[in-house]
C-alpha cells in the first residue's frame, strides 16, 4: 500500500494511537474505507497536537482523514523562508490550519504539511520529503 492509497482511503478513519520519539512520528490508523489498520512513520521535528481532543479515547473524537498540503501553494516565501500572511484575519486562518509551523523555515527544506483532520486538526507536522513517509499494514 502506498502513501497515496492511504490518503485516498483515509476518509472516516480512526486514529488508534500516536507516538513521537527520537524525531519520528508514528501514527496508527484504522482506515474508514476498508477497516484496514496501517502505521505511518515519518521523520519530523515540527508538530502540533490538539491535546484535549486526543486525550478523549472515544472513536468519534478521533475520527479523521489524512490531508497533505504543498506549503508553496498556501504560504508566501521571502528570502527562501515561509512568512505569515499580512493581515490579522488571514494570519488567524493560517494559524488554525497549523501553517504557523512553517513560519521562518526554509521552503526548500520543508515542503509539505501533513495533518489528521477531524473536528479540527488533531495532529499536524511538517514534512521534508513525502517519499520518506513509510506505510506498513498492521495485523488486526
Amino acid at each position: 500500500m502506498t502513501f497515496a492509497d492511504v490518503v485516498s482511503n483515509s476518509g472516516d478513519s480512526v486514529l488508534e494511537s500516536y507516538i513521537y520519539a527520537e524525531g519520528r512520528l508514528l501514527l496508527v490508523l484504522v482506515l474508514g474505507e476498508n477497516d484496514q489498520k496501517v502505521a505511518l512513520s515519518l521523520p519530523t521535528d515540527h508538530l502540533a497536537f490538539a491535546g484535549a481532543a486526543l486525550a478523549n479515547k472515544e472513536g468519534s473524537c478521533r475520527t479523521c482523514f489524512l490531508a497533505i498540503e504543498d506549503l508553496s501553494l498556501v504560504l508566501s516565501v521571502e528570502n527562501g523562508v515561509y512568512v505569515p500572511a499580512p493581515g490579522f484575519g488571514k494570519l488567524m486562518q493560517q494559524t488554525r490550519a497549523n501553517y504557523h509551523l512553517a513560519y521562518g523555515k526554509k521552503a526548500a527544506e520543508w515542503t509539505h504539511l501533513l495533518s489528521l483532520v477531524g473536528y479540527g486538526r488533531l495532529i499536524s507536522c511538517l514534512v521534508a520529503d513525502v517519499a520518506a513517509i513509510y506505510i506498513t499494514e498492521v495485523a488486526a
